[in-house]
């Protein structure tokens, strides 16, 4: 069993500095995932989803949840047998808990990665405001 530091936790939802519901933690193994920082502002899902077409997978931001499904099961060819399958192939389902100003901006397929592009857009009443002292 795995243990997490409460410092860990940052990592599940995207565009949030603080702590949340627990509830949004990422459930199951499959498929593996990056969480990546980009810039002061956006962030970057990448999932291994290596042999998945991009039309297999649905990938929806909606009320603060990021989800992302692979929805068409890995067919395999009748005339091969696997010597070992290291690979799963499975369908799935990935859900990450996301801040109300986090805008997705692009998904993409590299190197065997579903990469998604979010960008935090917070608005101008909300941003922190300096004073300088005279």
């Amino acid at each position: 069993m795995t243990n997490l530091a409460l410092a860990d936790l940052q990592k599940f939802w995207l565009g949030f500095d603080r702590f949340v519901d627990s509830t949004q933690i990422p459930k199951g193994e499959y498929p593996r995932f990056n969480i990546v920082r980009v810039g002061g502002d956006g962030f970057r899902v990448e999932l291994a989803i290596p042999g998945w077409d991009k039309n297999d997978v649905e990938i929806i931001l909606h009320q603060g949840i990021l989800t992302v499904n692979g929805k068409k099961k890995q067919l395999e060819n009748e005339n091969e047998s696997y010597m070992y399958k290291g690979l799963s192939g499975k369908c799935f389902t990935r859900q990450f808990g996301v801040s109300e100003h986090v805008k997705l901006e692009k998904a993409y397929m590299e190197r065997g990665l579903l990469c998604i592009d979010l960008h935090e857009e917070i608005p101008l009443e909300l941003q922190p405001v300096k004073v300088t002292i005279s």
